[in-house]
């Protein structure tokens, strides 16, 4: 075990390709299965929602986002840094698309422009921040300095959504909501694990660690919206 540094990273020669890390792609591949099919089951939830819409997207983009991610890592030596740009891009839609939904069910309905107004100012802000990152900051020294603005957007867009909200909407809406503030306690442990580099081994990382929080969260997500699925449709005419 290893706290503070990272192995070295596994190397897989397939094909005539020299692949790296490709424990990281087969977690970003399950992530991928994963969000496609709670992106599935959501749709079957109510097609004339925006609340459940935008949150079939997410998962939709989430988890697009990953598997390109995985590719990202896979083919490193191929890609470069610039293979990571989609999933960074990618993350800051798929924070957009959750704070969206939650704000579509917020009761005040004179707040939803205003909220969703701030949601895509803070998104576009992040957009220009990240892109400054890549273009300025040599990535190739330390490629997780190109995760900062992915991160802290994401980390401000949850804890409102998610957080905040999911805490008001578990009072009055319905008690389902409590799985969506649950998730951002099992995603603490993430952000500990990656600023900490805690790798458990060569085969078993940081980043395999964080996969395993991520997909409880998205797992928390699901339950979350299956609960308030049978609510909403049963007071639907």
């Amino acid at each position: 075990m290893r706290i503070g540094q990272d192995f070295d990273k596994l190397q897989l020669d397939l094909f005539g390709l020299h692949l790296v890390e490709p424990n990281t792609f087969v977690g970003d591949t399950i992530i991928f299965f994963f969000a496609m099919y709670f992106a599935y089951q959501t749709n079957k939830f109510s097609g004339n929602s925006k609340f459940f819409t935008y949150w079939k997207w997410f998962f939709i983009v989430f988890g697009i986002g990953f598997f390109m991610g995985g590719l990202g890592h896979l083919l490193y030596n191929y890609w470069g840094v610039p293979g990571k740009y989609f999933s960074w891009y990618s993350g800051l839609i798929a924070s957009c698309l959750i704070e969206f939904a939650m704000i579509s069910i917020f009761p005040n309905q004179s707040w939803h422009k205003k909220l969703q107004t701030i949601s895509i100012i803070k998104m576009i802000l992040a957009f220009f921040a990240a892109t400054y990152v890549f273009a300025t900051v040599d990535l190739k020294v330390d490629v997780s300095k190109g995760l900062i603005v992915p991160a802290l957007n994401s980390a401000v867009g949850l804890v409102f959504a998610v957080g905040v909200l999911g805490i008001y909407y578990q009072k009055k809406i319905d008690s389902s909501f409590k799985f969506f503030w649950m998730s951002i306690v099992v995603l603490i442990p993430t952000a500990i694990v990656q600023i900490m580099k805690i790798n458990i081994n060569q085969y078993f990382d940081r980043n395999d660690i964080s996969h395993i929080l991520l997909l409880t969260s998205l797992i928390f997500y699901y339950i979350g919206l299956k609960g308030y699925a049978r609510t909403w449709n049963s007071v639907q005419p």
